[in-house]
């Protein structure tokens, strides 16, 4: 039985760990370990365990598509989540070819929304004295450039396009929860909820913690409840090499960890993660499915 815990804001490519925001998942680790499990004809299940908030819409969509075809390559292999303290927007995206989500009851899930836009940089340019022109071919080409606002052409392609993939979160969802669009946009819009009250609403299937929903990934394996099974965790442990390269590049990180917590006060800490963010974290005009910092009681 396949185990892979998924943590961390949701980013294109390998992840890591970011002094400011912490620890990323990178899409291309969780794609390489469900594609080992679908070769792997040992395993019996695939049980995901996810604590995200969300990040990239298109990271997002690739992990989706990968437990897709996990589904649709051997049916009868269930695929279980099991959700942490969060999983929302991206976070419940990858969530969605489960057959079964179990989650905590104060789990902050949902969040079925996507946003998108830019910092505008400019003026800091100007101010400083740099003036900088751009040669562009197309319509919207030089619609991602900080240095200008969007015109009105820009913003009315940006809304189509956030609309159009928000349309289709809602539409896998309504799939994935066996309902109609119409319902799930009901609960959806981006807003937030607790576990027991996703339950409520149809987001999810049960409440219960990782061994709840083992035991589910076990049942409906057919495999019998009190049979021994081996949790396999994917990816498999790394060689000495890439063990010795991870702890030093885990030193660099909590050495600038350690540096930023002595050189700066707490003001200067959060004023730090308020001009950084987390969209630092992501590619310039990338869409993001990435929770908001409240929630519907």
């Amino acid at each position: 039985m396949l185990f892979r815990s998924a943590s961390g804001a949701i980013v294109d490519g390998k992840g890591g760990f970011d002094p400011l925001n912490g620890q990323t998942l990178g899409s291309r680790g969780v794609i390489e370990a469900i594609r080992d499990a679908r070769k792997d004809s040992s395993v019996r299940a695939i049980v995901l365990r996810v604590d995200s908030p969300g990040g990239s819409a298109t990271a997002s969509d690739a992990i989706w598509r990968e437990l897709e075809v996990a589904k649709e390559q051997k049916p009868e292999r269930p695929i279980i989540v099991s959700m942490s303290d969060l999983a929302a927007s991206g976070g419940y995206y990858i969530a969605m070819p489960a057959d079964a989500i179990v989650a905590q009851p104060a789990t902050l899930t949902g969040s079925i929304g996507i946003y998108g836009g830019k910092l505008v940089t400019g003026g800091v340019y100007e101010k400083l004295g740099a003036h900088i022109e751009a040669t562009t071919i197309g319509k919207n080409a030089g619609m991602d450039s900080p240095v200008a606002p969007f015109s009105p052409s820009e913003l009315a392609k940006l809304e189509s396009y956030l609309r159009a993939f928000y349309t289709d979160f809602v539409k896998k969802a309504a799939a994935s929860r066996h309902t109609t669009p119409e319902a799930i946009d009901a609960v959806a819009q981006g807003r937030v909820w607790t576990g027991r009250q996703a339950k409520e609403k149809g987001l999810v299937d049960e409440l219960g913690g990782l061994d709840r929903a083992v035991a589910l990934a076990k049942s409906r394996a057919k495999i019998a409840d009190d049979a021994e099974v081996e949790l396999v965790a994917f990816p498999h442990p790394r060689g000495l090499v890439e063990m010795v390269s991870d702890t030093l590049g885990r030193r660099q990180d909590a050495a600038v960890e350690q540096w930023m917590s002595t050189s700066l006060s707490a003001d200067e800490l959060a004023a730090l993660r308020t001009l950084r963010g987390t969209t630092a974290l992501f590619r310039r005009g990338e869409p993001l499915a990435l929770m908001p910092f409240s929630y519907v009681r």
